[in-house]
């Protein structure tokens, strides 16, 4: 099925127009953060999923990833049918900075800024939707992951870390939930020969309606898992698949449904500072926050002061 957001609507009756007037009794709500891309921290080789290598100690890494959705938010009819995006187009830039810790620990920081967001405010009952308002600072990300164990040899490394969200961002932009989150994980990484893997598992705990809107999806459980081959050892190519859903039940679950996303990305490692990554997506399921198609680019610097390049360069 071709990946849009899933119905809002879902057993509703609607009445849409672009930039619907506010009515009488009409409640005006905004929304939350429905960009489901979270870039990996700075030293990772994958677009989403964590490479955990970790090396050094004091050692600082910094990346820019870009992500452009499209048609990330859409509003159905009971028939199934779209009636209007209410977010229709999204670019985010995500600038990550990291600091490596004893050969096994990063903590980072992560700014999300909406720099095109756009929509059709929608209508649904008595509560008028309104549309992104413009370029927008998103949720701030702190987080550490450290390493709990890893083979001599590569083929198995397990972490464990902890995501905070701070709420920086704005309702009105769709680039907050308009509360505290938290993103506990666990991950894991490998490489065998030309072969490498990397699987996340966490519960991010969401506002359950933050923004007043109705429309968050509230705590969820995620998850991520990606393989790649390297035909060459400056590049690393192969997919990444991205899931979450609510724990939330009744009318929560049906209006953010199963977020399922699967994105394929090239990346090539220039110098043993300089890394590139080039990546497309695309959603599976309806799932709030899915977009229909995503394009993603990012640059990556590591601080090397004399090191050797990790093993997955």
């Amino acid at each position: 099925m071709r990946a849009r957001v899933v119905g809002l609507c879902l057993g509703m009756a609607i009445s849409i127009r672009a930039g619907w007037p506010r009515a009488a009794g009409a409640q005006a709500v905004s929304g939350f953060a429905d960009d489901r891309f979270e870039p990996a921290g700075a030293d990772s080789a994958w677009l989403n999923t964590e490479s955990l290598n970790f090396e050094g100690h004091l050692r600082p890494a910094a990346a820019f990833v870009s992500d452009w959705a499209w048609k990330p938010l859409v509003v159905y009819d009971p028939q199934g049918h779209a009636v209007t995006r209410l977010v229709g187009n999204q670019l985010f830039g995500h600038l990550d900075a990291a600091l490596m810790l004893w050969d096994r620990v990063r903590v980072d920081v992560n700014l999300p800024v909406a720099m095109v967001d756009s929509g059709d405010g929608t209508r649904l009952g008595t509560s008028t939707y309104a549309a992104p308002d413009g370029a927008a600072l998103g949720d701030v990300r702190l987080g550490v992951d450290g390493i709990v164990y890893r083979r001599p040899d590569g083929l198995f490394v397990g972490a464990v870390g902890m995501q905070f969200f701070v709420p920086t961002g704005r309702t009105q932009a769709f680039s907050s939930d308009g509360g505290f989150r938290w993103w506990p994980r666990l991950m894991a990484a490998g490489e065998r020969g030309a072969f490498a893997w990397s699987t996340r598992l966490g519960i991010e705990v969401r506002p359950s309606d933050g923004c007043r809107c109705d429309l968050t999806p509230g705590t969820e459980i995620d998850g991520a898992l990606a393989a790649g081959w390297r035909p060459r050892p400056p590049w690393l190519i192969g997919p990444e698949l991205v899931w979450s859903h609510t724990l939330a039940s009744g009318a929560a679950a049906l209006r953010s449904g199963t977020p399922l996303e699967l994105m394929l990305g090239g990346h090539y490692t220039a110098t043993p500072e300089w890394a590139f990554a080039l990546g497309l997506g695309h959603g599976l399921t309806d799932g709030a926050g899915t977009p229909a198609f995503r394009l993603i680019a990012g640059v990556q610097y590591t601080f090397r002061r004399g090191q050797p390049a990790p093993r997955s360069e």
